[in-house]
């Protein structure tokens, strides 16, 4: 499928229609490939409306739109591939800079009727136009994710109830059942504009209130400048008949261009300039392992290949999380510190920046859509799905909250030196930078070290070493000297105290793998657990009243338990019951969410990351795809996961925000890397 023409470089995010990838066409050209899931291709006459729009949607042209540039309908499963736009969305642009100037709104309101104008000629209508659909670029505004949603009129999606489109910005027509035209994209720029000015034409509230507005109220316009009350009153009309199209606008718009030919006021040309370019790792070499959904019969072996896998509906109410729309792929590009403000040095000058570094995203809004209206999470297909941890959830927000950066903090990693892991091990220990990339090694002296941990200060890394004389824990510190042997363990993973003063280890007593805690000072070391039963992947509480323990109750049923560490010998206490093994169990800094790997390795979908509470609830997926993902590690606050992908003789760090949005590949392609461990408080 798609004959090798694109290289994907990670995953955008995902929707109810599929999956979306960034990737890069043969020359290096930036695309956003979108992968519909496999089962809308049973849908009764999908395929058929599928191919029309998108037929129909590789007409548009125009200087203001994400065009399609390629597509198979009748793949398997079917995809298509637009444009790439770098830069943010105009839902995170209102967000930060709030109300826009007039001089700006007008040649804003220009560029979507220009883009609105060709999309129309096409014989297209958006039905979902808002301002996370459109990308605030240097030289203009661009609309992107139109000319599909029709495809998706009568399959299960809609006639369950599923309305395309999002409340706040759908016509009256649209919530009365009348015929919906192009006048409906015409109504939804009032909206735009209208908010771009400041206001809420039709309230704030529960979406049943604002439809009721919709339909029966007048449109309030008082934050709208004079220059365009009128206009935007137009649009605004109840009757889609009065409502002026797209050239008519355009000829009763005056636009008044800023005197120094900058469209954007300073403080929204500073988001476009907030990036870190040495933060962009090199395109990977094959496609990313497919999104959660069916396992796909075979996987591509060409180095360029559009994936083969669709995805499950994502338990996010907006499309893909914070920031829809794909104004930069999350996957290999930084996002923009919270609150943004104004950069270093004057922020016109700092323009420049983005033609050095690329296609570099500098928005936190990063998605491509495929779909006009999210899933819920009462439709996602896991019956144990919550919503994700800081997950947005009202789908009617037009200014989501902005993504977590990623995190500006060292990672502890395993690097190969030579293949053969686990069977043999050839291993170092080394701190990665989280701007340059570069590695630097900690220990030597051993062929085989391994899972690395920082102690809660992040002076001291904790680490497994395997000699030909025995398997123990040592210590090194942050600059790489001072290494030390702590004590005998029986190979895993250790965890730090809270205090730094104790590591929890795993030793066999009587054949058995149990758990220890020892004495980082003296290397003295007390048995916290009895029985038959074997004990993994110690993981001590922030707060250093319990540690999580994988307790194995039956062959292969890994559950995750806690113990105290001041009563020694008491039954562990049991908190996940789940129909999967539960492995690797680490605390979010919070302590109120275990991430841990579900899955065994080369049966079904293999590891899958997942998040749990402590207390055993709200179990629900995070990275889970056809590969094999395991040994997650939360970042130092709490926002970002990042995990291992792929075989384990030749895995992959990835990372992904708490929230599922954002994944991205951190594994460099000179070095084969595992274990990634950030700082947390208390060890992970």
């Amino acid at each position: 499928m798609g004959e090798g023409r694109y290289r994907l470089a990670g995953r955008l995010g995902q929707g109810g229609m599929g999956v979306v990838y960034f990737g890069r066409s043969r020359s290096g050209r930036a695309v956003a490939v979108k992968v519909v899931r496999p089962e809308l291709s049973t849908e009764p006459g999908f395929r058929r409306r599928f191919a029309d729009e998108v037929a129909a949607a590789r007409r548009v042209g125009g200087f203001h739109t994400a065009p399609v540039v390629d597509a198979d309908p009748h793949g398997e499963p079917a995809w298509l591939v637009t444009a790439f736009v770098p830069g943010p969305t105009l839902a995170d642009v209102l967000a930060d800079v709030g109300a826009l100037p007039t001089d700006t709104l007008t040649v804003l309101a220009a560029g979507l009727a220009e883009a609105l104008e060709a999309i129309h000629r096409a014989g297209v209508i958006h039905r979902d136009f808002k301002p996370a659909n459109i990308i605030v670029a240097e030289d203009g505004p661009r609309v992107i994710d139109f000319g599909i949603a029709r495809a998706l009129d009568g399959t299960a999606l809609t006639q369950t109830g599923l309305q395309i489109g999002t409340p706040g910005f759908l016509a009256p027509e649209q919530l009365t059942g009348g015929q919906v035209t192009a006048a409906v994209d015409m109504f939804a720029l009032g909206v735009v504009l209208s908010q771009a000015a400041g206001g809420a034409p039709f309230g704030d509230g529960p979406s049943a209130a604002r439809h009721y507005r919709v339909v029966h109220e007048t449109a309030d316009l008082r934050a709208v400048p004079d220059e365009l009350r009128a206009l935007v009153a137009a649009c605004l009309s109840k009757e889609a008949a009065e409502r002026p199209t797209p050239s008519e606008f355009l000829s009763r718009l005056t636009v008044r261009h800023p005197e120094d030919g900058e469209w954007l006021p300073a403080e929204a040309t500073a988001l476009l300039t907030q990036v870190e370019p040495q933060a962009v790792p090199p395109v990977v070499p094959t496609p990313p392992p497919h999104a959660a959904g069916p396992t796909p019969a075979s996987e591509p072996t060409a180095s360029y290949a559009v994936p083969l896998a669709g995805s499950s509906p994502s338990p996010l109410a907006s499309p893909y999380g914070p920031g829809q729309g794909y104004g930069g792929p999350p996957t290999p590009a930084p996002t923009p510190t919270p609150g943004f403000g104004p950069p270093s040095g004057p922020p016109r000058d700092r323009r420049k920046v983005t033609a050095a570094v690329g296609l570099v995203v500098v928005a936190a809004a990063v998605a491509g859509a495929l779909v006009w209206h999210p899933w819920t999470s009462g439709s996602a297909k896991d019956d144990n799905a919550g919503p994700p941890p800081g997950g947005h959830t009202t789908a009617s927000s037009s200014a989501p909250p902005t993504p977590a950066p990623f995190p500006d903090v060292p990672l502890l990693v395993r690097v190969d030196t030579a293949p053969g892991w686990p069977g043999t091990c050839h291993a170092y220990i080394a701190l990665r930078d989280s701007t340059t990339d570069r590695l630097k090694r900690l220990a030597s002296g051993s062929p085989c070290d391994f899972l690395p941990k920082w102690s809660p200060d992040r002076k001291t890394v904790a680490f497994t070493r395997r000699t030909a004389q025995d398997t123990s824990v040592w210590t090194v510190g942050a600059d790489g000297t001072g290494a030390k042997r702590i004590a005998e363990t029986s190979g895993g993973r250790v965890s730090w105290s809270p205090d730094g003063g104790k590591l929890a280890v795993l030793r066999k007593t009587g054949g058995v793998q149990q758990l220890y805690v020892v004495d980082v000072a003296d290397g003295s070391a007390q048995q916290m657990t009895t029985g038959s039963t074997r004990i993994e992947d110690p993981s001590w509480s922030p707060d250093g009243t319990r540690i999580a323990i994988c307790v194995e109750k039956g062959t292969g049923n890994w559950q995750i338990n806690t113990v105290d560490p001041t009563t020694p010998g008491a039954a562990p206490q049991r908190i996940t019951d789940l129909p999967r093994p539960a492995l690797d169990p680490v605390w979010s800094p919070d302590g109120k969410v275990f991430a841990y790997t579900s899955g065994d390795y080369g049966k079904g979908t293999q590891g899958d990351i997942r998040l749990v509470g402590t207390d055993g609830t709200g179990d629900r997926p995070l990275a889970a795809t056809s590969a094999h993902e395991m040994d997650p590690d939360w970042s130092p606050d709490g926002t970002w996961v990042a995990f291992v992908r792929g075989p384990l003789a030749t895995p992959e760090i990835w990372a992904v925000r708490a929230d599922g949005t954002g994944e991205r590949r951190l594994s460099t392609d000179t070095a084969t890397e595992g274990h990634p461990a950030w700082a947390v408080k208390g060890g992970g």
